[in-house]
């Protein structure tokens, strides 16, 4: 049965020493769901790189912050890989609050400061990330005549079943969410609006979770309708070997973050950060470190060619 979950609900839940409201927080079973509502107050806020041992999906609800150096605001939504670091999480001003949502129970953040040497124990390791932002479409641009409006996500997908969508619906309209089956379990993250279940109305923000067996679920839209995002996490299962291409320009190389993957092309360079394309790597900077999850120049390999 799928389990569900609104704001009201949640605020019940509300885990004082971390400012964390539990949405689904099963402390004896490992198989079920973990997903947290993460708030903080205006200020200066850091929390270093760090890395969890399963699949996670977050999805910024309010204010901005930065996930090492990629600017995150409503509605991005960013996935890692189990045993991908990221990090460090930075916000200079405004609050912000962001879901952290698992498809499993997780043992915690565990930080690079510490673990380290763990992580690079960890064998066959697929580490891999994606930032993006999330847009639903504006009124004016909505078709007058759709009652639903699903639109995918195309930069959040792999070939194990990752999957993420913007799903648009009128009030009072039931539509059919896409299939889980092909993944690990998937989220709804009702960001705007309601939604009924069970005779019971539950207000944005609220999650359901559903199981790959468990079949696609029906959502029933509230009063003033919902917006909603669609979340599936891949398969967990062994990946092929994923082999960064070299570059195709020639006499010139990439350079691959060994711990979370990232790649540094010397024919693109960074420009956003003031390394122009056709920088050599020896040329960079020995202060540059990786903008994914801050591992220095050394923690870096060059693909071979």
């Amino acid at each position: 049965m799928p389990l569900v979950i609104g704001y009201e609900e949640a605020k019940k839940n509300i885990l004082k020493r971390n400012n964390q409201l539990a949405y689904f927080n099963f402390r004896d079973n490992p198989d079920l769901p973990h997903a947290s509502l993460n708030g903080h107050a205006p200020g200066n806020y850091f929390s270093e790189a760090h890395f969890h041992q399963n699949d996670q999906f977050q999805v910024v609800t309010d204010g901005q912050f930065k996930i090492g150096r990629h600017e995150l605001t409503p509605y991005c939504v960013h996935f890692t890989r189990a045993y991908t670091p990221y990090g460090p999480l930075v916000s200079d001003g405004p609050a912000f609050t962001f879901l952290v949502m698992r498809a499993h129970r997780d043992a915690g953040a565990q930080k690079m400061s510490r673990e380290l040497d763990q992580l690079k124990r960890v064998p066959n390791r697929q580490p891999w990330q994606v930032s993006q932002a999330v847009k639903f479409p504006p009124l004016d641009s909505r078709p007058a005549s759709a009652d639903v409006l699903l639109q995918e996500v195309p930069e959040v997908r792999d070939d194990q079943g990752l999957a993420a969508y913007t799903l648009i619906l009128k009030p009072n309209v039931k539509a059919t969410a896409p299939d889980p089956s092909h993944g690990d379990g998937q989220y709804l993250v009702v960001v705007k609006g309601s939604f009924w279940h069970e005779s019971k109305e539950h207000k944005a923000i609220g999650l359901v979770f559903v199981k790959p067996d468990e079949g696609a679920y029906l959502i029933h839209a509230g009063a003033q309708g919902l917006e909603a995002l669609v979340l599936n996490f891949p398969l967990v299962k062994p990946r092929a070997v994923e082999v960064n291409a070299p570059t195709k320009v020639a006499g010139f190389k990439k350079w691959t973050c060994a711990l979370c993957a990232f790649s540094y092309d010397e024919a693109v360079g960074m420009p956003e950060e003031g390394i122009a394309a056709g920088t050599r790597w020896e040329d960079v900077p020995e202060s540059w470190n990786c903008p994914d999850c801050s591992a220095s120049k050394s923690d870096f390999q060059m693909v071979e060619g």
